[in-house]
């Protein structure tokens, strides 16, 4: 059983979220078919991988995020309540910041777009893989059709001892999460 979940809790998935439920052996509640509730990951561990190839652990992650437009109809007649209908579906650009490396294969790609080459080639698919502390695959966000399309370089300071970030925000069709 998960740690600090209350025993019981019925499983998000396939099945129905008021499914049967019953007691176990040691008198816990459980739902039907699914007893244990997996503990969440820690949100440190995570790299980027670009056409299956992993390209850079990085230090920070945004915008994995989706949103549809609501239209409101009024319906004549209809005084107590307002219809709420989906629109178009967008999502955001996936930001993503990580300590400056030899390798410039991110930083090539952000050139195709500089350079005017942008084509069909230029669109990659990718990854945003979070790993536990075995460095196992938990969860995989998975991007389609992406391209840079802005790169900031890292902020120097002689007097500091951080890392030198960089970033790159990529736009894409959509996320899938498995």
């Amino acid at each position: 059983m998960g740690k600090g979940r209350a025993g019981g809790q019925p499983s998000v998935g396939t099945g129905s979220l008021l499914g049967s439920r019953s007691s176990n052996s040691t008198g816990a509640m459980t739902s039907g078919g699914d007893s244990h509730v997996a503990d969440p990951e820690g949100n440190f561990i995570f790299a980027l991988e670009i056409d299956g190839i992993e390209v850079a652990q990085f230090q920070e992650c945004s915008g994995l995020k989706s949103s549809t437009t609501i239209f409101e109809l009024e319906e004549g007649g209809m005084n107590h309540r307002v219809h709420k209908l989906p629109g178009q579906s967008r999502w955001e650009n996936v930001v993503l910041r990580y300590g400056v490396t030899n390798d410039v294969s991110l930083m090539s790609w952000r050139g195709e777009i500089l350079s005017d080459e942008f084509g069909k080639g230029s669109r990659r698919n990718g990854s945003i893989v979070v790993k536990n502390n075995q460095m196992e695959t938990v969860r995989r966000y998975s991007f389609v059709d992406a391209w840079p399309v802005s790169w900031e370089g890292p902020s120097f300071s002689s007097a500091g001892a951080e890392l030198a970030i960089e970033a790159i925000e990529l736009a894409h069709h959509g996320i899938f999460v498995s």
